[in-house]
C-alpha cells in the first residue's frame, strides 16, 4: 500500500507540542521573556514544520477520507502535572484520547489517585495539605497558563515571506480544554486567514487567563478574530472558555466583554451550529433585537441556523423576572431570523445554581422549556410565551401550537458545585464540550482535589 494510499486512513491528527521542563526553582514564578520565547520558538517550529508538511496533501475528495482531516492542537511541559498541579489530563501518557478509551466509572483516575496517595498529599512548597491546595498564588497559575505565540521571525519562515502556508486537507480544528495554555488570538487568527482555507468546523476551548490584562488583550484580538478571519467555509463554531474556582475565585463575578457577544452575533450568519459558552453572554449576542428597542425590519438573517447554544449570567437566581424575560424575548425576536432553527438553548450555572432555557421544534411541534434549581412557583411570562408562539415558522396556528414547560432540576443547591451540572441537562451538551473534555470536567467536579 503506498503512503498517499495510508493516508487516506487517517481522519485525526493531533500535534501535541512538548515544551522545555522546569524545576522547583522556578514553578512558584511565572515565566521569564527567555522561557517565554523558548516556548515560542518550539511551538512555532513544530507547527510550522507540520503545515509545511500538511500543504502537500491535497485531493482528499473520493478518497476514504471524504470529510478532509481533523487538526488538534496542544502545548505542554512534563512539568505542568509535577508541582503545584498534579492533574491527570496534563501527563504525557494520559489514556483518555478518543471515545473509545472512555471507561464509565474513571478507572485510570482512580488508580492513578490512590497510586500518587492524592488523597492525604502533604506537600506544603506545593501548597498541598492533607490532599486539598488552597490559596495557590498567582505566580504558580502563571507559570501552567502562558500564552503562545507563533513567531513569524524564525528561520524556517523566511522561504515563506511569513506567509503561512495553504492547507486545503484540514476540515476540522480542535483545540481542547485538556492543555492550560492558550494559542495567542491573533496566531489563531492567521492560522484560519491564511492557512486553513477549506474549514468547515472549529471547536475552541480555552482556559480564562488569570492575569487580567493578557485576558484583555485575548478578547481584543479573539474579536478580530471573530469579526475578520473566520473563513467563509466555516459552518460550525463552538467556543468554550473555561475556568475553575481554583484557578479563578471571582471569576463567576465578572463581566464578559460585551462587543465579543455583538461581534459574535454578526458573523455567524453564515453558520449551520454554533456554541459560546462564557466568553460571551447571550445578552450582548441578541442585543440589537432587545424587547426594549424597535424590531428592525432590516436584520441580516441566521440562514441555516439549526443549533445555537449561549451562557448568560442573566439566568441566575440574583437577577430579576424582567430582566430574564426580556432576554429571553430578544431570543425569541432573533429566532423569527433563523428559518431552520431546530434548537436553542440559554443557559448558565455555578456554585449553587442551574438553569436553562430551551426552544425545540421537532417534526413541527414546537416547544419552550425552562428548568432551573431555584425559585418557587416560577412560570414563564406570558409574553415570553406569547413571542415565542408567534414564530413566522409556526405556520397555521398562532398561540394554540406551541407547548410550554417548567421544570424543576433534580439538584439542589448544595449538590450543585459547578457550571458542569447544568451541562448535564443540555440537548445540545455535544455542542458545547468536546466528548474528552466532558469526561474530564465531570471527573474533575465531584474529584477535583485528585486531579
Amino acid at each position: 500500500m503506498g503512503t498517499k494510499q495510508r493516508r487516506d486512513y487517517l481522519g485525526h491528527l493531533f500535534l501535541r507540542v512538548r515544551l522545555d521542563d522546569y524545576d522547583c526553582t522556578v514553578c512558584k514564578s511565572k515565566e521569564d521573556y527567555g522561557t517565554i520565547r523558548n516556548n515560542n520558538d518550539i511551538f512555532s517550529t513544530a507547527v510550522w514544520n507540520l503545515l509545511v508538511i500538511l500543504s502537500k496533501w491535497t485531493g482528499f475528495a473520493g478518497s476514504r477520507r471524504q470529510q478532509g482531516l481533523t487538526l488538534e492542537l496542544g502545548a505542554w511541559s512534563p512539568s505542568d502535572s509535577k508541582h503545584t498541579f498534579r492533574d491527570f489530563h496534563l501527563e504525557h501518557n494520559y489514556p483518555y484520547q478518543e471515545k473509545k478509551d472512555l471507561e464509565t466509572h474513571w478507572e485510570a483516575y482512580k488508580l492513578r489517585a490512590d497510586k500518587l496517595g492524592l488523597d492525604s498529599l502533604n506537600d506544603p512548597y506545593h501548597w498541598w495539605v492533607n490532599g486539598h491546595r488552597d490559596d495557590v498564588s498567582l505566580e504558580s497559575k502563571q507559570r501552567i497558563m502562558g500564552t503562545l505565540t507563533i513567531n513569524p521571525n524564525i528561520p524556517e519562515f523566511s522561504a515563506f515571506f511569513q506567509a503561512f502556508p495553504k492547507v486545503e486537507v484540514v476540515t476540522g480544528l480542535l483545540i481542547r480544554r485538556q492543555f492550560y495554555r492558550k494559542i495567542a488570538a491573533n496566531s489563531l487568527g492567521k492560522l484560519l486567514r491564511e492557512t486553513f482555507t477549506c474549514l468547515r468546523w472549529f471547536r475552541h476551548e480555552a482556559w480564562h487567563d488569570v492575569n487580567p490584562q493578557q485576558q484583555s488583550r485575548f478578547e481584543k484580538d479573539y474579536r478580530s478574530l471573530i469579526s475578520w478571519n473566520l473563513p467563509s467555509t466555516l459552518r460550525e463554531l463552538y467556543i468554550f472558555e473555561d475556568f475553575n474556582k481554583l484557578l479563578h475565585p471571582e471569576r463567576s463575578t465578572k463581566r464578559v466583554n460585551r462587543s465579543l457577544g455583538r461581534a459574535l452575533s454578526g458573523a455567524s450568519r453564515f453558520l449551520e451550529n454554533l456554541s459560546a459558552a462564557f466568553l460571551v453572554d447571550a445578552e450582548d449576542f441578541f442585543a440589537n433585537l432587545w424587547p426594549t428597542k424597535e424590531q428592525n425590519s432590516n436584520v441580516i438573517p441566521w440562514e441555516n441556523l439549526r443549533k445555537l447554544a449561549l451562557t448568560s449570567r442573566l439566568l441566575h437566581p440574583e437577577i430579576g423576572r424582567g430582566k430574564i424575560n426580556k432576554l429571553l424575548m430578544a431570543a425569541g425576536r432573533a429566532a423569527a431570523f433563523m428559518p431552520k432553527l431546530e434548537v436553542m438553548e440559554i443557559w448558565n450555572g455555578g456554585e449553587g445554581h442551574a438553569c436553562l432555557f430551551r426552544y425545540s421544534n421537532d417534526a413541527g411541534e414546537p416547544k419552550i422549556t425552562w428548568a432551573c434549581n431555584w425559585g418557587s412557583n416560577v412560570r414563564l411570562a406570558h409574553n415570553v410565551v406569547h413571542c415565542w408562539a408567534n414564530l413566522p415558522r409556526h405556520g397555521q396556528h398562532p398561540h394554540g401550537n406551541l407547548t410550554a414547560v417548567v421544570n424543576r432540576l433534580r439538584r439542589g443547591r448544595k449538590q450543585v458545585k459547578t457550571y458542569a451540572t447544568a451541562i448535564r441537562y443540555l440537548k445540545l451538551r455535544s455542542s458545547v464540550l468536546d466528548l474528552i473534555s466532558d469526561y474530564q470536567l465531570f471527573w474533575e467536579e465531584y474529584n477535583h482535589s485528585k486531579g
